[in-house]
């Protein structure tokens, strides 16, 4: 919601002191550099404000989808999260995920939940344990439900009581 604000409403303000002279006024520049100001905090906000949305997440998320089925996770990774902090590749392939279990391939997204874990992302740490679970491979699944827990994750490991 914060990236909302500042990346919607930086250019709004820009253009609010270029319309009325504000940004002349202040800082004493041209009315085309305001303009030209103005322009580019729009040009770069606008797809900032827009992929903070829901839909917008949804549409990075799709895209994501895409070049996995056509180019491979490899590709993806390579392309499009290179660039991006750990934690939020990590958001993305755990996005990523989520789509292809909701697509019914279990196998593709305990492979993704496994990439986003493994940038220390909890909830796929945590997702990753429950189709190692499912898979019957309860020994590392456990593992992954305490390294989950040990980054953060608010939730009990399955399996385990709480020493009552």
């Amino acid at each position: 919601m914060l990236l909302f604000v500042v990346s919607a409403g930086l250019p709004a303000a820009l253009v609010l002191g270029a319309v009325t002279g504000w940004s002349r006024s202040v800082i004493g520049a041209p009315a085309w550099v305001s303009w030209t100001l103005a322009a580019l905090a729009i040009c770069i906000g606008a797809p900032f404000a827009w992929f903070s949305t829901p839909s917008g997440t949804r549409s990075a998320t799709n895209l994501l989808l895409k070049a996995y089925r056509r180019e491979g996770l490899e590709a993806v990774e390579r392309q499009y999260l290179s660039v991006l902090a750990p934690h939020r590749a990590g958001l993305q392939l755990f996005n990523l995920a989520l789509a292809l279990d909701r697509a019914g391939d279990q196998d593709d997204a305990c492979t993704v939940y496994r990439h986003a874990a493994d940038r220390g992302f909890p909830p796929a740490m945590m997702n990753l344990a429950y189709c190692l679970s499912l898979r019957g491979e309860e020994d590392e699944a456990q593992d992954w439900y305490r390294r989950a827990v040990e980054a953060g994750y608010p939730r009990a490991v399955p399996g385990q009581g709480d020493g009552a």
